[in-house]
């Protein structure tokens, strides 16, 4: 099983007054922006607050308090089930066990010993490439995904590897 580091994750009640503010202090380079979402090639990500917050904490018992970090480390796998096997079995607190986004990606949120949250996720690419498996068009994969038809053609031809 493989996994890799990928970004720092920032939640942001603002997501363009943060985006601004990457880019002129730090001269980020944005990589991609969807709907509530901005990767810069740096290695940061913002994501809208409301959009994370109802994503990551839906469902939730309000009593007790749910942790609510403003912020997760993201790291992505090849074996999303393997990887949840093996934190399962170290008796990792979950935030979440593995669920999939409306962007069709599978993610299991969990804490690590200090309470930071930790996402792990399948790659884009291998959702977009599973996707085309099951043989939709790019035009389809694009919806289903978010993610710029560009891009869909560029992974399922071979040329685009993040």
């Amino acid at each position: 099983m493989m996994i890799t580091y990928h970004s720092v994750v920032l939640i942001c009640a603002d997501i363009e007054k943060s985006r601004k503010f990457y880019e002129d202090l730090f001269g980020l380079e944005t990589e991609l922006v969807i709907d509530g979402l901005v990767n810069f090639r740096e290695g940061i990500s913002l994501w809208r607050k409301k959009i994370a917050s109802d994503l990551m904490y839906q469902g939730t018992d309000p009593s007790p308090p749910v942790k609510k970090p403003g912020q997760e480390i993201y790291f992505e796998t090849d074996d999303i089930d393997g990887f949840f096997a093996m934190i399962q079995q170290k008796g990792t607190e979950l935030l979440h066990p593995v669920e999939k986004t409306p962007w069709q990606q599978r993610t299991v949120r969990f804490f690590d010993p200090d309470g930071h949250l930790i996402e792990v996720g399948e790659s884009m690419e291998e959702v977009i490439r599973g996707l085309g498996r099951q043989g939709k068009p790019a035009e389809e994969v694009a919806a289903m995904t978010c993610m710029p038809v560009e891009i869909i053609r560029a992974v399922l031809s071979g040329e685009q590897k993040h």
